[in-house]
C-alpha cells in the first residue's frame, strides 16, 4: 500500500461529496441535528481514507483486500458522478420518468463510465508502466475491452432503471423521484458486478501481475 493511495483517497472522496450534492438536494434529504448537506463533502474524504487503511489492515490476511479498498472508493465515485449528474438533470427539467429518462441515464452513466476507466486503469488496478511507454495499439486494445465489457454493463444498468421504474413503477409508497433513484441503485449493484468481473478477468487481468501477485494487489 503506497502512501499516495490515501491522497488519491482523498480526492476521490471530495469529488464523491460534491457529485452527492445534487441527489441530497433532489431527494430533499436532510441530515440531523442541523449538519448541512455540504458537509458530504469534508466528512466522505475521511471515510475514504479510513477504508483504505482497512483494506491495507486486512490484506494481512486477505491480499485482494488493498485491492479492493481502492475499487470501492474509485466504484463510489464513479457512483456518486452516475447520481450527481442522473438527479442534476432531473432537478434542471422536472423529468422522472418516461423516454428522457432513459437519456438521462445513459448520459451519467457514461460519464461515469470515462472516471472508472482512469480510476480502475491508473489506480485500482494499476495496469500501467511508466518504462513500458504508450503505443496507439496497445490503447485501443485495451480500451476495446474496457468498452466492450463497460457497454454490456450500460445496457444492464439502463434496462433495469427503465424496466424498474417504468414497468414495475412507484412501489412501497415511494415518490417518482425517490423510485427513479432506487431504480438506478438496483441497476448499478447488478453492474458493478458484471463491471468488476469483467476489468479484472479480461480488461486488466495481464498487466495486473507485473512481478509478484503481492505488487498488484497492495
Amino acid at each position: 500500500m503506497k502512501t499516495s493511495d490515501y491522497r488519491l483517497a482523498a480526492i476521490a472522496g471530495f469529488f464523491t461529496g460534491v457529485f452527492l450534492l445534487p441527489l441530497l438536494y433532489n431527494l430533499e434529504i436532510i441530515f440531523p441535528f442541523g449538519i448541512p448537506r455540504f458537509a458530504v463533502v469534508a466528512v466522505v474524504p475521511i471515510l475514504w481514507i479510513f477504508g483504505i487503511w482497512l483494506g491495507k489492515f486486512l490484506s494481512r490476511w486477505f491480499v485482494i483486500m488493498a485491492q479492493f479498498s481502492r475499487y470501492t472508493a474509485a466504484g463510489f465515485l464513479s457512483f456518486a458522478i452516475d447520481f450527481g449528474i442522473f438527479n442534476l438533470l432531473i432537478l434542471l427539467t422536472d423529468i422522472a420518468s418516461g423516454k428522457w429518462l432513459i437519456v438521462f441515464k445513459g448520459t451519467s452513466y457514461l460519464f461515469a463510465n470515462v472516471n472508472a476507466y482512469l480510476w480502475n486503469k491508473y489506480w485500482v488496478f494499476r495496469s500501467y508502466n511508466p518504462g513500458d511507454g504508450i503505443s496507439l495499439q496497445s490503447v485501443l486494445s485495451e480500451y476495446g475491452r474496457f468498452l466492450m465489457v463497460s457497454l454490456v454493463g450500460l445496457v444492464i444498468n439502463v434496462s433495469i432503471t427503465s424496466f424498474v421504474v417504468d414497468a414495475v413503477g412507484p412501489q412501497f409508497g415511494f415518490g417518482e423521484k425517490a423510485w427513479a433513484n432506487i431504480a438506478a441503485i438496483m441497476a448499478v449493484a447488478v453492474a458493478i458486478i458484471w463491471n468488476f468481473t469483467g476489468y479484472k478477468l479480461f480488461v486488466f487481468k495481464k498487466k495486473e501481475i507485473p512481478g509478484s501477485r503481492n505488487t498488484s494487489q497492495s
